[in-house]
């Protein structure tokens, strides 16, 4: 596959995934930071079919593992100034760090958990990363969280349940890796695993303007505290060298069967194999224009459009044959399916393998 073609990935998280998967996985071409696909047309107002430009998909605040944000504070690169700076303010103010990293705010997970179509449509919530129109101020070490996100895919289903996997898989890494370099640096391990799984979905009174918890601060970072940029450097040093092998020897057996999982999907995605027999999936149908059909099925993001003959023809696919529903079609409505859009269609979701 030609290097145009691979999906972007953060430099540390591309040579895991490919070892992980056997090779580089495609670009998701219909859905880009650059030309957001989910923006309202030129001159319409912004609904909640849309995100709102210059947020984009950025109404989300992220959770920095330790590794990644010393990547983020080695990297002397002037297009990352920005983000790093949004970094080190927030160290600075020592309000959701820790050994493990930089957590998202109580308040923001509060909120985006509670508030309907929130996502893309919520200035307050944007990531603190994001700088002048849109632009990730972190993107070369943006978490899996951000780079495996997309609102549309390619392969329709097909594409997300691999990204869906690939996420997962790269937060439980995250994790391990991070409690992993914190006790590495010299934390105590049993500690950083019960920050690492305690519930914060409810605001600290410091996110609010409030007194941080000196105390509590000082018992967490220890030695290290006042010196949190130089365990958040070490963290990545720790990190960088490590290839796929050594990271599966470091974390746990969840990250083990996530990338067995991940794998799999990869292969499916690989595939453009048909199911011997079809039948019709769950979606739901709105009138388009120009006599067309949305479909909509595995994401509110990402209808699919089809003429309203072809929406009445699915139905042929009742479990039966393959090649007989496409014989029927043909000699009943004297449509014809070409193995591409049938395919499309079971990427889609809106027909499934009735095997």
């Amino acid at each position: 596959m030609a290097e145009a073609t691979e999906a972007t990935l953060p430099p540390l998280y591309s040579a895991w995934i490919r070892e992980v998967v056997g090779g580089p996985i495609p670009r998701e071409t219909v859905a880009t930071c650059d030309h957001c696909a989910m923006l309202p047309p030129a001159g319409s107002e912004p609904t909640a079919a849309f995100f709102l430009p210059g947020l984009k998909c950025c109404a989300y605040q992220p959770t920095i593992p330790n590794f990644l944000a010393g990547r983020i504070l080695a990297d002397a690169d002037p297009g990352l100034a920005r983000g790093r700076a949004a970094l080190e303010e927030q160290i600075e103010r020592r309000v959701n760090v820790l050994p493990i990293g930089i957590r998202s705010s109580g308040v923001f997970q509060l909120l985006y958990s509670h508030t309907p179509n929130v996502f893309g449509r919520a200035p307050d919530l944007r990531c603190p990363y994001l700088v002048g129109d849109g632009d990730c101020g972190i993107w070369r070490h943006r978490p899996g969280v951000c780079c495996t996100w997309f609102c549309k895919y390619v392969r329709g289903e097909t594409g997300r349940s691999v990204w869906k996997l690939v996420d997962k898989l790269l937060r439980a890494v995250e994790l391990d890796l991070a409690i992993w370099c914190a006790a590495e640096l010299g934390a105590d391990p049993a500690a950083m695993a019960g920050l690492a799984t305690e519930p914060h979905d409810r605001p600290d009174v410091a996110e609010l303007g409030g007194p941080i918890n000196s105390a509590r601060y000082r018992e967490l970072w220890g030695e290290w505290e006042g010196r949190e940029k130089e365990l958040y450097l070490g963290a990545a040093k720790l990190v960088d060298p490590l290839g796929w092998d050594r990271v599966l020897a470091i974390c746990g057996p969840t990250v083990r069967v996530l990338a067995q999982e991940a794998r799999d999907a990869a292969r499916r995605l690989a595939s453009n194999e048909i199911p011997a027999r079809l039948k019709v999936g769950s979606y739901g149908l709105t009138q388009g224009a120009d006599g067309e059909i949305l479909a909509t099925s595995y994401s509110s993001y990402d209808p699919l459009t089809m003429p309203e003959r072809l929406a009445d023809a699915l139905r042929t696919f009742d479990g039966r044959p393959t090649e007989d529903a496409l014989v029927a079609i043909l000699a009943e409505r004297n449509l014809s399916l070409d193995l591409s859009l049938l395919r499309r269609l079971v990427d889609f979701g809106i027909l499934k393998d009735a095997g």
